[in-house]
């Protein structure tokens, strides 16, 4: 243990190993399971950071979008209030309209999503009715009357339709002959009162069109 100080005795020495002998049986070579739990949490404890450091987690998403205000629904509503609209107008509009294609195409839509020849059948002679007071608008109007002769050609292309499509229906019952025999006497006796007011040449044009529906079932 090297050199004591001056002035210890033998005595005292001895004594003093005895008692560094006996603490060293007391001390084992590894620390106790205890400290060395003791000693992790400690350092856990200390190396943590404080919490205002925490980094902040980030934001979830929602599960449903936020919503717009009143201003969507406002504008789906003044949308279908357009549509509804301008189908009023379409219907309703005259040769010559700004909405009078739109009807048009409408119709046409309509006739070739038909289930089968029997409704086009009945599709083309409405609009061929639909032609007919069309014409008898535009000779009161005064202002359209080049628009006559077109909208004659228009219902008599519509009558050579239906016609077409009644030739392809296998049976042909009383039903669908009595329908053709109404039509044909409701369009003669409509358009003929119509062909004094008309100019020479609608008038020739209408007068060929009787004809034509005349030798497909004679007015009674």
């Amino acid at each position: 243990m090297g050199e004591w100080l001056p002035g210890v005795s033998r005595r005292s020495r001895t004594r003093v190993q005895s008692r560094v002998a006996r603490l060293g049986d007391r001390v084992t070579a590894a620390p106790r399971p205890e400290f060395h739990a003791r000693l992790r949490e400690r350092l856990m404890r200390d190396s943590a950071p404080p919490d205002d450091d925490l980094p902040e987690p980030p934001p979830t998403a929602s599960r449903w979008p936020p919503r717009g205000g009143p201003f969507p629904s406002l504008l789906s509503v003044l949308l279908a209030a357009s549509a509804v609209v301008s189908g009023v107008w379409a219907y309703q509009s005259m040769p010559g309209d700004a909405f009078y294609p739109l009807k048009r195409a409408a119709e046409s839509t309509l006739f070739h999503l038909s289930a089968d020849d029997a409704e086009r059948a009945d599709r083309s002679l409405g609009y061929a009715e639909t032609r007919a007071r069309e014409v008898e608008r535009l000779l009161g109007s005064g202002e359209r009357k080049n628009m006559i002769g077109e909208t004659l050609q228009a219902m008599e292309e519509t009558t050579r339709s239906a016609v077409r499509s009644l030739t392809r229906v296998r049976h042909r019952d009383t039903a669908r002959a009595g329908q053709l025999k109404r039509f044909v006497r409701k369009q003669h006796a409509q358009v003929s009162g119509m062909i004094p007011r008309m100019d020479v040449e609608d008038r020739r044009r209408a007068s060929g069109y009787l004809d034509y529906i005349e030798g497909l079932a004679p007015p009674e």
